[in-house]
């Protein structure tokens, strides 16, 4: 299994995405949405997400919770660290 290596300025917005995400009440949020809160053009959302997967729909938007499970897992959030 390789390792996708993610762009350390795609690493740095996600934490950014994942903050708007989950002030949303919404079910699903368009990029344009997302953009907006997180400071970045549309283009740029898209581009970011596209480095974690496939998991937007065109027209329909973002699943607003699947999204903050897969930024999540992405930045490690879900694992127990000792400090």
């Amino acid at each position: 299994m390789s390792i996708r290596r993610l762009p350390e300025a795609t690493v740095a917005r996600l934490p950014v995405y994942l903050r708007v995400l989950t002030e949303t009440t919404e079910g699903t949020i368009s990029s344009d949405h997302l953009a907006a809160g997180a400071g970045v053009n549309a283009a740029q959302v898209r581009k970011d997400l596209s480095h974690l997967g496939s998991y937007g729909t065109r027209g329909v938007g973002y699943d607003v919770a699947y999204l903050v499970r897969q930024i999540s897992r992405q930045l490690g959030l879900g694992a127990d660290r000792r400090v």
